[in-house]
């Protein structure tokens, strides 16, 4: 999910189990609206893998200090890693009041859509929260003159096409996309598929960047990768900004229903009168 990936990509390799220290995005979560207007100011944030583990652990409450809201955490890349640091970096992001985005690096050359997409979401498990996974769309850092991983235009737009129908039938969610806009306009040629899939742009320029089609508005940016904070020192660094399609960083569980929490009561009643039973017969 970074430039900075790239450039110390070969001595974070050996510490990171060889693999693209990269973020990925998460598309929409509601599948009848497409990306909206912006609701609401930036929410400052982070991203983080394996390579932010070859020092000192991270001390996530200091960087709820410091403003930090958010945080996505790498789950996997392709179907060949796993994050070793996914599930205690989740937790403790989420114990110390932020919220959390997983991601997954996508290697289209070394493995489809859906199995990368299937893969992700067995490694997240119960740590898969209630937001969105977001999936990284950049260069490809192992083989640098092999563009758009050596796809078509046509072959790319149909692997996130069933990366994003996998995500969505298994968690319910569309996954938010993370990209460049010129990646995005060399290897899709700006497809208007995904509009209902949340935005991750990264642009490090300073100022915020141009949005590439077919989208209206960034809902992430990622604005520098080579950031640097007190509690886990080099990293990328992000804002959140809250849109129609994704207007809460901390969405509320979905309530019970009435019938469903009756029966659960019903259901213990008839537990407890069949215990009192039994002892009233041993007795």
């Amino acid at each position: 999910m970074n430039k900075l990936r790239r450039v110390t990509i070969l001595r974070a390799a050996a510490a990171a189990g060889g693999v693209a220290m990269a973020l990925s995005l998460t598309p929409a979560p509601d599948g009848n609206a497409a990306v909206t207007k912006p609701a609401g100011p930036m929410v400052r944030g982070l991203d983080v893998s394996a390579f932010q583990h070859t020092g000192l652990p991270i001390n996530w409450e200091l960087l709820a200090k410091q403003g930090i809201r958010f945080v996505a955490v790498k789950v996997s890349e392709g179907t060949y890693y796993v994050n070793p640091y996914f599930r205690s970096d989740a937790r403790a992001a989420a114990a110390a009041g932020l919220a959390m985005l997983p991601y997954v690096f996508a290697n289209p050359s070394r493995a489809g859509g859906a199995a990368t997409a299937n893969f992700a979401v067995v490694t997240m498990g119960r740590e898969r929260g209630r937001l969105p996974l977001v999936v990284d769309l950049e260069n490809d850092p192992y083989k640098k003159a092999a563009e758009c991983y050596g796809l078509r235009v046509p072959a790319t737009i149909a692997w996130i096409a069933r990366f994003i129908a996998r995500v969505k039938a298994l968690t319910g969610k569309y996954p938010v996309i993370y990209t460049t806009a010129t990646w995005w306009q060399q290897c899709t040629e700006s497809t208007g598929h995904f509009r209902r899939d949340q935005l991750w742009l990264a642009a490090f320029d300073g100022t915020p960047p141009a949005v590439p089609s077919p989208w209206r508005h960034w809902t992430f940016w990622q604005y520098s990768n080579d950031g640097f904070l007190r509690g886990v020192g080099q990293v990328n660094l992000d804002y959140y900004r809250p849109t129609g399609g994704l207007p809460t960083l901390h969405p509320r569980a979905h309530r019970e229903s009435a019938e469903r929490r009756s029966a659960k009561r019903h259901g213990s009643e008839s537990r407890r009168r069949k215990l009192k039973r039994a002892r009233e017969r041993r007795n």
